[in-house]
This record gives C-alpha cells, sequence and structure tokens, in this order.
C-alpha cells in the first residue's frame, strides 16, 4: 500500500514539474519554431557582415543571385542607419552597418524571365541589448504594414534556423506569396522579404543559410569551408 501511495505521489510531482518547466503552451516568439534560445552575444564588423552574407556558390539548389543587389554589399554611416531606421522605426542605437543581397528563384527567372526575388537586410549591432530593441521594432512595424495591407491576412510561417529570436509570416496574393522572415542572433538583425513565391516554406533554407554563416564568421571560420 506505502509502495502505491509513494508511486502515485512521485507521479503528481512529475505532472506538476514538467507544467513548471516543460513546452510553453504557446510559442512566445511570434511564428517561430524556436523561443527564446540561450543568449548568443556574438557581433560583427563591417567587414565580417560582408564576408557573412549569402556567396552564389552557398546558396541553396535553386536559387541564384539576381536583382538589383546580386552581389553583397556593406553600407556604414548615416546612409545605413537610415535603412535601419526605416526597417525598425527606432533610433538604431549601436548600429555599425548594414549588409544587403538578393537573390531569386531560378525556375522563375528562366521561364517567365521574372525571379521570384527574395531580399536579404542585415543589421548589425554593438550588442545584443540594442539588436534586441531593434529587432522588436522591425517585427511590430512589418506586421503592422502587412494589416494595413491590401492582400490576405498574415499567416503564421514557422521558420527554424538557430536563431535566438524568430517571427515570420506570410501573405497571398493572387496565388502567390509575399514572406517576412525576421529574425535575431546576438548583435546581428536579418530581415528576409520574398515576393512572387510560390511556396513561403522555401525560405527555411536561406534562413537557415543566412544565420549559419553569422555564426560561423563570428567564431573566425571561413562560412564557404
Amino acid at each position: 500500500m506505502k509502495r502505491a501511495t509513494r508511486g502515485m505521489t512521485l507521479a503528481v510531482l512529475a505532472a506538476v514539474l514538467t507544467a513548471c518547466g516543460g513546452e510553453p503552451a504557446g510559442r512566445a516568439n511570434g511564428d517561430s519554431l524556436e523561443g527564446h534560445e540561450s543568449e548568443t552575444q556574438l557581433t560583427l564588423s563591417a567587414e565580417q557582415v560582408r564576408v557573412a552574407m549569402p556567396s552564389g556558390g552557398s546558396l541553396p539548389e535553386g536559387w541564384i543571385g539576381g536583382g538589383w543587389a546580386s552581389k553583397p554589399q556593406v553600407d556604414e554611416g548615416a546612409k545605413a542607419a537610415e535603412e535601419c531606421g526605416r526597417d525598425t522605426q527606432t533610433s538604431c542605437a549601436g548600429f555599425t552597418s548594414h549588409g544587403h543581397r538578393s537573390v531569386e528563384t531560378k525556375e522563375n527567372a528562366e521561364s517567365t524571365g521574372k525571379g521570384a526575388s527574395v531580399y536579404f537586410d542585415v543589421h548589425s549591432f554593438d550588442t545584443a541589448e540594442n539588436a534586441g530593441v531593434a529587432f522588436k521594432g522591425l517585427v511590430a512595424n512589418k506586421r503592422k504594414q502587412a494589416a494595413g495591407g491590401s492582400g490576405s491576412a498574415p499567416a503564421p510561417l514557422a521558420i527554424s534556423a538557430g536563431a535566438d529570436e524568430t517571427d515570420a509570416f506570410s501573405e497571398e496574393v493572387s496565388g502567390e506569396y509575399s514572406v517576412e522572415v525576421m529574425m535575431r542572433v546576438g548583435g546581428v538583425v536579418v530581415y528576409l522579404h520574398g515576393y512572387d513565391q510560390r511556396k513561403p516554406d522555401d525560405l527555411q533554407g536561406l534562413a537557415k543559410l543566412q544565420i549559419d554563416r553569422i555564426k560561423k564568421t563570428a567564431e573566425g571560420k571561413n562560412p564557404d569551408a
């Protein structure tokens, strides 16, 4: 009898511990599959931002360089800070540099002459704290813009790329999708925005590629190796 009572007590205790420390009922981090992971304190210099941007040879199958910024570009100073402020609607305190490039789907480019483009924006900050403020501003701004758009209501998009914070959603417009993916890893904020996408889930590979390259570059490794 004592053995049975002890077993019931342990079962109740396990249930209580699971309720306190188990998975949350809902993701507190937008539409991401990953909640706030252990904070990464990495930061990148302007040159490191350039190296961390996806190179042509690193793109997943089906993607090629294209559009107005087919090669990685990095800006510093007041002009770059304006870009950050426009995206995040914050003062971008601690901002250091802005990297950007564009890619497109090879299939669309060859069949219609019009690529389904994805634009990369990487905003680097001096601390994870300053990047966190900018990330929250970016999410709020892009969701506000989506809510006021003429397309369908934004749909949740699950992205898991190993970032500290992630928020993502898509909107259907005439059978194609506009996709927004916002991530932060340490002191770096990443924004991917895609147009005319046939499958919004296709941005998973690009998101993971970008986060992986940022981490490798911060560790002093060659992200193309």
